[in-house]
């Protein structure tokens, strides 16, 4: 649900992912449990983690981070949606969705965040439409494939956590607007964005690091001014926006992004996100900074 939100005077910089929880933190964090039960209704840990420090620099952290821990964690339960990547739970027509709609892993940086691509321009409007959008069956579709994409980064962030021994949830995005026609402007397609913003801003909170709009065409402007109104603005100031993809590498470069494929190979190459799933199946415990107060006393 999209809700607006009163933000409080600007504090000092929020700690690095993988720094352990701040004095702050770690009182939203007891009042939550004290108010949620102490297993927080089984929201993982990692979450836990992001929604504690998603939510600090509102106007009532604890009473909002209780209210989207709540929402979110009902949500998971009614859905099982932390098992969402076994075999079985493969979205319906999920290779026409990857076809279309496609996000693969291209990369990492010198710390661990990730590299996501979306291929946003190499969508077909009509025909995706005629798939995913229309009636409550298929939207309903289009919303498990988008879980099922943000379950596969979220565990992806879990694995490589525990292989470095640094805590990591956040990444970085890079939104290829390549092929972007007007067609893309029609009010079904817009929608359909501002329906996947509004649903995951709140589910998976402090999930990003930076993100990069590249070859964005002139008739983008209108798009982005419609759909950055449901955009926080915290997360604003994470937006790039670029039309020349050679800017978005420099700036990649400089914080030691080493990447697998070239932004022009990415949708033809890269393998889409589906084929980490079975990798992903089991994964260990949340990674938590060694002596770190989960506010259990």
């Amino acid at each position: 649900k999209l809700r607006p939100r009163i933000m409080a005077p600007k504090g000092p910089p929020r700690p690095e992912e993988w720094e352990p929880l701040t004095p702050q933190e770690v009182e939203i964090l007891r009042h939550c449990r004290a108010t949620l039960g102490k297993d927080l209704l089984g929201l993982p840990d990692d979450l836990v983690t992001m929604f504690c420090r998603g939510y600090v620099g509102e106007k009532d952290p604890k009473g909002d981070t209780v209210m989207h821990i709540r929402e979110t964690a009902e949500w998971r339960s009614a859905g099982d949606v932390e098992s969402t990547l076994l075999p079985e739970r493969v979205p319906a027509k999920r290779s026409e969705f990857e076809r279309m709609w496609r996000s693969s892993i291209i990369g990492e940086d010198e710390v661990g965040h990730i590299v996501v691509m979306e291929s946003i321009g190499k969508i077909p409007p009509k025909e995706f439409g005629q798939v995913f959008v229309g009636d409550k069956q298929r939207e309903d579709n289009f919303l498990n494939q988008c879980t099922y994409n943000k379950e596969v980064l979220r565990k992806r962030n879990m694995l490589r956590s525990t292989e470095l021994k640094r805590r990591i949830y956040k990444m970085i995005v890079i939104i290829d607007l390549s092929g972007l026609s007007t067609a893309h402007m029609s009010s079904q397609f817009q929608n359909l964005l501002k329906t996947y913003i509004g649903k995951y801003s709140n589910l998976y909170p402090e999930s990003l690091y930076k993100l990069y709009v590249i070859n964005a065409p002139w008739i983008f402007s209108g798009m982005w001014n419609m759909v950055s109104a449901f955009v926080h603005p915290v997360t604003r100031a994470k937006i790039h926006i670029i039309s020349n993809p050679k800017y978005a590498l420099e700036d990649l470069a400089k914080i030691g992004c080493k990447l697998d494929f070239e932004f022009t190979d990415v949708y033809e190459k890269a393998p889409p996100l589906s084929s980490w799933a079975p990798k992903l199946q089991k994964v260990p415990p949340p990674y938590m900074p060694p002596g770190e107060n989960r506010a259990l006393s």
